[in-house]
């Protein structure tokens, strides 16, 4: 390791750490961290790799062995867990420094907690990866760890304005997670542009990305959802097609697809199934620990039944194998689609995964690229979505669009 490099990594270091004392009081990213003494020693310490002078936050569903896990829950306050969840493993490993755990909303679902928005203190940061995003966001953390179920990396990702990628469901191990929906729980992560999120998924699988490639096809799709679209993210979306295709990228028009339209409802029917039956034994011993939003949320899944549970999965398997004879048929290396609604809304709600939910019941990888801010100042962006196992030709082309955006 060179003398520069270790010089660059300290200074980085020391602005993280002043950055969190300057702003912690207000963003109030992180449940828990270890004091700046240690988080200095880690990294005098850490081993060579990829990650080497990294930092990183833990979304706080995700165990490590050396803070608690606590679930954005009063049952789990103090959760010592006695070994790092195998993404934070895997992390070390490579070099990287564990600074703290990142707020959650209550079991990584839709209650809002105590994190705000880094551009706006009175406006959301999303969920349920609340803390990793606005840290990652705010300049306290290099990266940070977050999982999707629904839309938990990508709405964070759009509503601070930072890179969010989700890949390919199973691709990751999801040992030391904590459970949401066996179906759909998915480890992501969040950085300051797709170098990095490229350097991360090298970390994690051992794969390098493909060599730089300037032919790619992209589909513009705004969905069966284009109705809850803001007038800024359509804005974004035309203005960076536009700018792809100025720069030789080509662009399709995709309408609304019949294989995709009845994926938002049977993935609601299995998001609901699983969680009142993950949460059989918090629903027990504690339900008056359990915020009412969530309680309600039980009380509606108490009445899917195990037929239409398996209707509902046997549509999604179905439209999972249509969807990746669509995008292998037409050739297309992504489809480019709103990551969110709009600017962040107000802090009292984490926003709406309306785009979010059908493409991580696919399986298939996302990934969530800043563009430019709103009209009130927010970030509003794009969402990049590809074949499912096809995670590095994603951020390829993830990489080749951030390019041509930022060049125009």
């Amino acid at each position: 390791m060179s003398n520069d490099y270790v010089v660059t990594a300290n200074d980085n270091l020391a602005d993280e750490l002043s950055r969190v004392g300057e702003r912690d009081s207000v963003v109030r990213a992180w449940v828990t961290r270890h004091d700046d003494e240690k988080i200095i020693n880690a990294f005098k310490t850490a081993p060579d790799g990829l990650l080497s002078g990294w930092t990183i936050g833990v979304k706080d569903v995700i165990d490590t062995f050396d803070l608690p896990t606590e679930r954005g829950s009063p049952i789990y306050k103090h959760h010592q867990p006695v070994s790092d969840a195998a993404c934070v493993a895997m992390a070390r490993e490579a070099g990287a420094v564990v600074t703290g755990k990142t707020v959650t909303t209550e079991f990584a679902l839709f209650t809002p907690n105590m994190t705000t928005n880094p551009h706006d203190s009175n406006r959301t940061p999303g969920g349920s990866s609340s803390g990793s995003a606005a840290a990652v966001a705010d300049r306290q953390v290099r990266a940070a760890f977050g999982t999707q179920t629904v839309g938990s990396v990508i709405r964070p990702a759009a509503f601070c304005g930072v890179v969010g990628f989700k890949p390919s469901r199973r691709l990751l191990p999801l040992a030391g997670v904590a459970t949401l929906s066996h179906t759909f729980d998915t480890i992501g992560w969040f950085t300051k542009d797709v170098a990095d999120t490229a350097t991360m998924f090298q970390a994690m699988t051992g794969s390098r990305l493909p060599e730089k490639d300037a032919n790619h096809k992209v589909g513009r799709y705004l969905s069966h959802q284009s109705d809850s679209v803001a007038p800024e993210t359509l804005g974004v979306i035309d203005d960076s097609c536009a700018a792809l295709e100025a720069n030789g990228v080509e662009i399709v028009e995709v309408e609304p697809l019949p294989h995709l339209e009845s994926v938002f409802e049977a993935a609601n029917t299995i998001l609901h199934y699983d969680i009142v039956r993950v949460f059989a034994w918090e629903r027990t011993h504690h339900l008056h620990l359990i915020s009412d939003l969530v309680r309600k949320m039980f009380v509606n899944a108490s009445n899917i039944g195990y037929d239409d549970y398996l209707q509902a999965q046997d549509l999604l398997f179905t439209a999972r194998l249509a969807h990746q004879e669509f995008m292998a048929a037409n050739q297309l290396d992504a489809l480019l689609t709103p990551s969110a609604p709009g600017e962040a809304p107000p802090i009292k709600t984490t926003g709406d995964s309306v785009f979010n939910r059908v493409w991580t019941s696919l399986g298939v990888p996302a990934i969530h690229l800043p563009v430019r801010l709103g009209p009130t100042g927010l970030p509003v962006g794009i969402q990049l979505t590809g074949r499912h196992w096809c995670d590095k030709e994603l951020l390829a082309t993830a990489a080749h669009v951030e390019s041509n955006i930022i060049e125009s």
